[in-house]
């Protein structure tokens, strides 16, 4: 399983609730950026906005991925984008499986 990353910090009288994270797919801080992302955290869904890429270079299954992978971690229950194909919108929502609470669905039949 992997580690959960805290949304939730306390110092002294405040606790800091992370809202809102950029993303930059880069090696190394710093250094000049292929892709950016903002992601937005309402309860336990995220919304991921403002996917930019350089030129001719998409979102591949591995970004998709890693934001799967970071959702999970701050104990997201699933994540929602959009896809722009063709120049028409399309609106996505992923379940974090791993986080969703699965309960067995029981019928009494008589």
């Amino acid at each position: 399983m992997t580690p959960s990353i805290s949304r939730f910090t306390t110092i002294g009288d405040w606790v800091f609730e992370v809202k809102m994270v950029r993303a930059l797919r880069v090696k190394r801080y710093g250094d000049p950026y292929t892709a950016v992302a903002t992601l937005t955290a309402n309860g336990d869904q995220m919304y991921i906005d403002t996917q930019m890429t350089r030129e001719k270079d998409d979102f591949s299954r591995k970004d998709f991925s890693t934001f799967y992978n970071f959702c999970q971690q701050l104990e997201m229950k699933s994540f929602s984008y959009d896809k722009m194909k063709n120049g028409i919108r399309h609106s996505r929502t992923v379940d974090i499986v791993e986080n969703l609470d699965t309960k067995p669905i029981i019928r009494l039949i008589k």
